[in-house]
């Protein structure tokens, strides 16, 4: 209502010092601020005030983006709104969201009695050497032996597969052939219950990542609380130097996965968890309704009334898509997944759930319609202005100010780290057309899921920019559009020719990190890859920081 008075009475257009000019002088302010002292921009309280300022100048510029729509309606004026309002609700979630963050790092006490656990490693058709790796890994955890059972659960059905198993030493599961990773890991509670029948938890590890020797260690100490049906952990990934694929996912990890945890709602990511048994099988088991097990399940156990914890602290790493078919594939996955809870089982109407973990998960689902509606909409509007000829009336006065608080929200929620905050504008930004096309995939799928194809885990060589077309279109018109900004139309005032062209270059930026990807040729050698993984975790290798070039 403030803001609403302020721009009524006190526009810039019958005010020129009054509001909003104020916001442009407040964001110059806080980006010296960034410049003199980043290591202030890293923390919680850096996130609370940048973000209520975010808010606030955010407000103006919907208000006034409405305004606009309503004095000078046009189809980009239009678009602009819907855009700009989407997004700017999204990011107020998010704020809310991330205020009051739960960062464990540090273990628990250990249970006066060490539980029983299984370590499963559920695979189809990944390499044997691999395989083998993480199976080493999980064996040589700092654990009781005769409290450890480590087994590979097989959806192969592979006699090399079981050949390995038996010469290593560690079980091995004839997976269930059905229903994906949830089939797979249903089948081994199975297994569980006829050989090592005293396991209450039980620790799944992706076939393609290692874990540190002090895992259960630092983990258990969690389900001391009778309520935790299951603990996450971060992960990291081999990825070539530069991360081009933007498989680390750091800002996820590191940022948002801790703010899920203080609303109650950080969900599982298939591996470096561990799950309570009792907990898994009081709602059924894995749940198998969605494409793959770990968000539903945690969806699922959240609603039954089971709580979760995050302990932050990077102890597995693994491999990631290094392919444009193997990063669609997965990145697809996830978001037809997400599409469908939220359409056909929305967390608003879920039974069960806390206001603020209802919050939480609403605000993963509007992630996907934000990078598959609202911001392709903000990225139309200055390559149609400059293509078309037609601008927003738009005050630069308000707009200015919302674009770099924008800038510092993100800056905050990134840890101040502009590396990591680039590669999430691009996965979020750049991924528009995967997002769409799982839309597409889960509006038709709410009596049948979707098929499900394991993740290659062995790069595949080719030319791949007809997989991201879309990408690549919006690439050639905005070069266009950029050149008709700074070379043409003599009529349209130099300072709005900028700003669009300005803005256009922005998204142009994020959307080339996708297609260079489609273009990327050198990945980490197979064999590299292995001896890698060998000596991550390996106590009685060379010490080396684990880090996605260590491999280069």
């Amino acid at each position: 209502m403030l803001n609403l008075y302020l721009l009524t009475n006190f526009n810039t257009l019958q005010w020129p010092y009054l509001w909003p000019r104020p916001g442009l002088f407040i964001v110059i302010g806080l980006f010296a601020v960034c410049m003199w002292f980043p290591e202030y921009f890293s923390g919680k309280w850096a996130f609370r005030v940048v973000g209520a300022v975010a808010f606030f100048i955010g407000e103006c510029y919907v208000i006034h983006s409405i305004d606009v729509l309503l004095k000078s309606f046009s189809f980009i004026a239009f678009i602009h709104a819907i855009g700009v309002s989407g997004t700017f609700g999204v990011m107020t979630l998010c704020y809310l969201n991330q205020l009051n963050p739960k960062d464990r790092s540090q273990p628990p006490p250990l249970p006066e009695e060490l539980p029983y656990v299984a370590a499963v490693i559920p695979t189809y058709g990944e390499p044997v050497e691999i395989l083998r790796e993480t199976a080493l890994s999980l064996k040589q955890m700092d654990y009781p032996a005769d409290r450890l059972h480590v087994f590979i659960s097989d959806d192969g059905h592979r006699a090399e597969v079981e050949q390995m198993a038996a010469a290593i030493g560690v079980g091995y599961n004839k997976g269930a052939k059905k229903d994906a990773k949830a089939g797979n890991l249903n089948s081994a509670l199975k297994y569980i219950d006829e050989v090592f029948p005293n396991a209450t938890l039980i620790l799944t590890q992706d076939a393609d990542e290692v874990i540190d020797r002090t895992f259960l260690q630092k983990i258990l100490g969690y389900f001391n609380d009778p309520k935790i049906a299951f603990v996450q952990t971060p992960k990291d990934a081999v990825a070539p130097p530069g991360d081009p694929f933007g498989v680390r996912d750091r800002v996820f990890y590191d940022r948002i996965q801790p703010g899920r945890n203080g609303g109650g709602a950080a969900f599982a990511c298939g591996s470096g968890v561990v799950w309570r048994i009792e907990a898994i099988k009081s709602i059924g088991g894995f749940v198998v309704w969605n494409i793959v097990e770990d968000l539903t399940t945690s969806y699922f156990l959240h609603s039954a009334g089971w709580r979760s914890e995050y302990h932050n602290e990077i102890l597995s790493i693994g491999l990631a898509p290094d392919d444009i078919p193997g990063l669609l594939k997965q990145r697809g996955t996830w978001a037809a997944d997400t599409w469908r809870l939220f359409i056909f089982n929305n967390p608003l109407t879920r039974a069960g759930l806390t206001f603020r973990q209802r919050m939480q998960y609403t605000e993963l689902g509007l992630f996907y319609v934000t990078s598959t509606f609202f911001i392709p909409l903000l990225m139309l509007v200055p390559l149609l202005s400059l293509l078309t000829g037609q601008f927003l009336p738009i005050e630069g006065i308000a707009l200015f100010p919302w674009l770099g608080i924008s800038l510092l929200f993100y800056v905050t929620l990134s840890g101040g780290d502009p590396e990591f905050l680039k590669l999430m504008w691009q996965y979020w930004i750049g991924h528009f057309a995967t997002y769409f096309k799982a839309f597409s995939i889960a509006i038709k799928s709410r009596h049948k899921k979707p098929s499900y194809k394991v993740t290659s885990k062995v790069r595949q060589n080719g030319f791949y920019a007809t997989m991201v077309w879309p990408q690549f279109l919006y690439l050639l018109l905005g070069i266009f559009a950029v050149g008709r900004g700074l070379f043409g139309m003599p009529e349209i005032a130099l300072v709005t020719r900028l700003t669009n062209v300005g803005v256009l270059l922005f998204f142009m930026l994020m959307v080339s990190g996708i297609c260079r990807a489609a273009l990327y040729g050198v990945t980490l050698p197979h064999e590299k890859v292995v001896l890698y993984l060998k000596t991550i975790f390996n106590p009685l290798a060379p010490p080396q920081q684990p880090s996605p070039a260590a491999g280069d």
